[in-house]
């Protein structure tokens, strides 16, 4: 028995198998090593908090405050456990699921266009500067990608082998994807929409087997239903409305930006000067490959279209949108784009190796095809160069850590403290993990105002802000440098002039060294409320 399994294993070893290994490897490696380097954020640090409850084991806490299905909040716990409450551990999780995806899109692709396209695809989606960099952020959509893919996956091996497991195991990955963010429902409308446009002949025998999918489903998300349900129902379900929403309506202006139809086709390449999720070259061609699938009608091209069309349709009724919502659509752009690369080639290889061809045409295909060759390997190395600096803009230091240390060894009891003007970088939650990591759970942590001064305009009212700091019982203010005089989001205000309103109340102490955390331009400041 063992023999047999290790001579299978070996069969399936081929070379694009281990040119697939090679390229993980490295892959993993890269994201590793950079994996602590980029500031905790404002969406994930959530999951890090969710884990924490976990593991000190206030699991009232963690279900009241489940704006996220657990699955994702739970291998993050896990983590935690082997690893210990650290950052490293959190992007950890990222990092498995990132690496399953691309397991998972060359599985899927091998078996719809075999090697050459499966590593080409492997390797173009994980060049993806959107893809890799959410690869090492403790954000839920590396496992959405991984469950959306695998879903399919075994759905299209159902269709090639009619084995009544795979339905079970693509109901399996559907429920855990559900677990993981509520959106995966996507995923069975990709499924119900291939048996509609791809198995006409058999529609009601598929459909049926469609509802063994949803039933597996059920069975796995229901557990979770009932105890979220049970522990706090009214404001669960408006979580869970919340959550399918992708936000809140205060995010609207961002979605706002382009008109519906378009807005995903721009979002995913162009969203700001400097950012690309997806790179120009590769984005292009993804779409020239889309619409060659649209053209040459076979079943494979159709399933990838149907794949893209749902998601993207999909997210844009969404009322908040943002590109990494549209994350599991990005392997059928490098799927679409190595077919078509790989297409191109192989028509122009046939013009040189005919028989009896004319010299000069072969000549001409030859020169066609290596141009294409470097237009190919220009594509994915600009989208690397893409990657390198969508990366580098994140690799700052901001000494929550040291500053929240600083504040429990020094706090009184009954005191609390307060984060003044957070940001994406900078935030009451970042606190409570350093505090929680430490095993405190017993230090209040606010801040003002309430959203981040990076994407809201802040309104800050000096009286305000002492009768709240009275009422909390502050006793250290965090501050962010925040460039000093760069003014906040959509406004003139600056962390100069809310200082001088500070020290001209007479309620704050001075900025001092001892209080000092990190390096210029960004420091936190600590203040003491003595008011």
């Amino acid at each position: 028995m063992i023999n047999k399994l290790k001579l299978k294993t070996i069969a399936r070893l081929n070379r694009w198998r281990i040119a697939f290994l090679g390229f993980i490897l490295i892959y993993t490696l890269i994201l590793l090593s950079n994996l602590t380097n980029p500031p905790m954020q404002w969406d994930e640090v959530i999951h890090l908090n969710s884990g924490s409850f976990l593991y000190w084991e206030n699991y009232d806490k963690f279900v009241v405050n489940a704006f996220y299905p657990p699955l994702f909040d739970y291998i993050t716990f896990l983590s935690f456990r082997a690893l210990g409450v650290n950052l490293f551990a959190a992007r950890l999780v990222p990092v498995i699921f990132s690496v399953l995806s691309l397991w998972a899109v060359f599985e899927l692709t091998y078996q719809l266009y075999k090697g050459k396209v499966a590593i080409l695809s492997t390797i173009m989606l994980g060049v993806m500067p959107g893809f890799f960099w959410l690869s090492g952020i403790a954000l839920t959509e590396t496992m959405l990608v991984f469950f959306t893919t695998t879903t399919i996956l075994l759905f299209y091996r159902w269709i090639t082998t009619h084995q009544n497991k795979m339905l079970v195991l693509s109901g399996l990955t559907l429920g855990l994807g559900f677990l993981t963010k509520y959106q995966m429902i996507v995923s069975a409308l990709i499924l119900l929409f291939s048996i509609f446009f791809l198995a006409r002949n058999q529609i009601k025998y598929s459909l049926k087997k469609f509802c063994v999918i949803i039933g597996t489903a059920v069975l796995v998300v229901t557990p979770w239903i009932i105890i979220a349900y049970e522990v706090y129902a009214t404001q669960i379900l408006n979580q869970w409305f919340y959550a399918l929403q992708v936000g809140n309506p205060e995010r609207s202006v961002y979605s706002e930006r382009f008109p519906i139809p378009i807005f995903y086709l721009i979002d995913m390449v162009w969203p700001y000067d400097t950012l690309h999720p997806i790179s120009i070259f590769i984005y292009a061609a993804g779409l020239l490959g889309l619409v060659f699938f649209a053209w040459r009608g076979k079943q494979e091209d159709k399933f990838v279209l149907i794949w893209f069309i749902t998601i993207y349709v999909f997210f844009s009724l969404i009322t908040n949108k943002e590109w990494r919502y549209v994350l599991p659509l990005f392997p059928t752009i490098a799927i679409s784009t190595s077919v078509l690369f790989l297409t191109l080639y192989g028509k122009l290889e046939n013009i040189w190796r005919k028989k009896n061809s004319n010299v000069n045409r072969e000549k001409l295909a030859k020169l066609a095809a290596g141009l294409l060759i470097t237009f190919m390997v220009g594509s994915v190395a600009y989208s690397v160069y893409d990657t390198y600096d969508y990366v580098s803009k994140y690799q700052i230091t901001i000494d929550i850590q040291g500053a929240t240390n600083y504040a429990l060894n020094n706090i009184e009891a009954n005191k609390s403290i307060m984060v003044l003007c957070p940001f994406n970088f900078f935030s009451r939650e970042m606190v409570r993990f350093y505090l929680w990591a430490d095993g405190d759970n017993d230090i209040p942590v606010f801040q003002y105002p309430r959203l981040p001064i990076d994407a809201y305009t802040p309104k800050f009212n000096i009286t305000e802000f002492i009768e709240i700091c009275n009422r909390t019982k502050v006793q250290y203010v965090f501050t962010y440098e925040y460039g000093g005089t760069v003014p906040y989001f959509n406004t003139t205000l600056n962390l100069q002039q809310i200082y001088q309103q500070l020290y001209d109340s007479g309620n704050f102490t001075h900025i001092s060294d001892e209080t000092t955390f990190g390096s210029n331009p960004r420091r936190i400041f600590i203040l003491t409320y003595v008011g």
